[in-house]
């Protein structure tokens, strides 16, 4: 699939945040993400990156919550964020990692 058409894919996941974006190219998406505090801000960022496999599309959603409590409203924002990932890319295979806990298990 084509960097373009990757991208594209991501608008049902832009549309469910209400996330305002502030970069978009072919291979490039760049958006504000506001948690359902008001206080949590979160910067999704997408990137195609070209793989001997083919192109992949990864996904990084960084925030300031602390981690110390384990970033609750943080991850569950992800894991909304996987969920509808999965189902608008049935097609795609999906894999995420965490920084604090590495490559998360496989839910099925």
């Amino acid at each position: 699939m084509p960097p373009p058409d990757l991208i594209g894919r991501l608008d049902p996941l832009i549309q469910r945040f209400h996330a305002d974006v502030e970069h978009r190219s072919p291979a490039h998406l760049s958006a504000m993400v506001r948690g359902e505090h008001e206080t949590l801000r979160l910067q999704l960022i997408a990137d195609v990156q070209a793989k001997a496999d083919g192109p992949v599309l990864e996904l990084v959603l960084m925030s300031r919550e602390a981690m110390g409590a384990g970033a609750p409203h943080t991850k569950q924002l992800f894991e909304t964020l996987v969920a509808i990932a999965a189902q608008v890319m049935p097609d795609l295979d999906l894999v995420f990692r965490s920084d604090r806990d590495g490559a998360l298990p496989d839910r099925n």
